[in-house]
Parts: C-alpha cells; sequence; structure tokens
C-alpha cells in the first residue's frame, strides 16, 4: 500500500474537506435547535439548502481540483440535481412521499459516487480505500434508515433531516481526519500489519561471476599450453 508525506498543498486540501462537511453538521444543528423551523414543512427549505450544498462542494472541487479525482465535483452536481427535484415538486400534494424519493435518490447517488472512488483507490492500492470504503457502507445505511423514517414520520421531518445532516457531516469528516492519521509512519505500520500487507522493496541484483564458465576458460587454456 502507497503511503506520501502530507504536503503543504494537501493540508489545504484537506482543512477545505473538512470545512465543507462541517457545513452540513452545522446545518443540522440549527434544523434541531430552531424550533420556527419544525414548524415549516420540511420540502419548503430543502431546496436551498441542498443548493447550498452544491455550491460549497462545486467551490471546494475547483480549490481541491487533481487529476482524475472527480468525486467532489460530483458530489456538487448531485446536490444541485436533488435541490432541483424537489424544487419541481414542490407543490405536490404528499410531501412525504417526495421528501422520501428525494434523500433516496441522494443516498443511492453519494454511494455510487463514492463506491467508484473505491475502486480508484483498490486499483492504486492506496491506503485510504479501507476508509472511504467504511465510510460509502456507513452512508449506506445511513440512507436507509432516514428513507425509512421519512416515509412514514414526516411530520417530524425536520428533526429527521437534522439528524441526517449531522450525521452524513460526521461520517464524512472521518476521511480526511482519518487520512492524516495514517500519514503517520507508526499507525501505517500498524495497519499494515493488521492487514497483513508487506511492503516488498526492490533491490538491484548484483551479477555473479559464472564459476562454471571460468572453470572452462582455465581447462582450455592448460590444454592449448600441453598442446
Amino acid at each position: 500500500m502507497k503511503r506520501e508525506v502530507l504536503k503543504e498543498s494537501e493540508k489545504n486540501y484537506v482543512v477545505l474537506d473538512i470545512m465543507l462537511y462541517c457545513v452540513f453538521v452545522v446545518t443540522g444543528f440549527i434544523l434541531l435547535n430552531f424550533s420556527d423551523i419544525e414548524l415549516l414543512n420540511p420540502i419548503k427549505y430543502a431546496s436551498p439548502l441542498f443548493f447550498m450544498f452544491g455550491f460549497f462542494s462545486l467551490l471546494v472541487y475547483f480549490f481541491n481540483r487533481q487529476a482524475r479525482d472527480y468525486e467532489l465535483l460530483i458530489f456538487g452536481f448531485i446536490n444541485v440535481c436533488i435541490g432541483a427535484f424537489i424544487m419541481l415538486y414542490i407543490s405536490f400534494p404528499d410531501t412525504g412521499f417526495i421528501m422520501a424519493d428525494a434523500v433516496l435518490v441522494y443516498s443511492v447517488a453519494n454511494v455510487i459516487n463514492k463506491g467508484y472512488s473505491c475502486k480508484e483507490l483498490f486499483d492504486k492500492k492506496d491506503i485510504n480505500f479501507f476508509i472511504k470504503l467504511s465510510v460509502t457502507i456507513l452512508l449506506l445505511l445511513l440512507g436507509v434508515f432516514v428513507v425509512s423514517s421519512l416515509y412514514t414520520k414526516i411530520e417530524v421531518g425536520s428533526l429527521i433531516l437534522g439528524y441526517y445532516f449531522i450525521i452524513f457531516g460526521l461520517l464524512s469528516l472521518l476521511e480526511p481526519l482519518m487520512s492524516i492519521l495514517i500519514k503517520n509512519v507508526k499507525i501505517e505500520k500498524y495497519i499494515l500489519e493488521a492487514l497483513s500487507y508487506e511492503k516488498i522493496e526492490e533491490k538491484p541484483i548484483k551479477s555473479e561471476p559464472n564459476k562454471n564458465s571460468s572453470k572452462k576458460k582455465l581447462k582450455t587454456k592448460t590444454i592449448k599450453k600441453l598442446k
């Protein structure tokens, strides 16, 4: 597995990722702590929230742009598309059904997006693969739980969305935070030993003189002298 030293530019990338997911956590706390929001139908304010998440995601992507890494770009477009979907059906009578459908599509799209990133990391034999895979599975389970709750308990939709955004943000924060930890040599060594991975160092092969050929040369020389 590969390990690279955390460069100054990478530190900036990690900080921006942390700030992005903190926006989710703060939004969730606002939904939980302001009683006036609970009186509103979640579909009325969900669309602007997803547009906001999409804007910040795209902003972080363009600051953190890396070769062949489009996860944040796709994540931004997913948020924008979900915001547009909710806005399109905002006058639909069964708002609980629309909100649940939106979160369902959102969860599936994010799992597919992260799943593709997991595949890329696995092909590169990057140790971050295990972190991203774990977070992807947890987000999938979170999505299943939240969607089932929204279909049956839309009257407490604000609370459900509040907890969803908080947990989504905290789980997503695990990726940048854990990526910092595994840059530590001791921690990486412990992880690799636990996973039974061994680093194979390529050593230059020294060419040894062929003893048989030297013996043959000596024999031919002695035969010539005798002749």
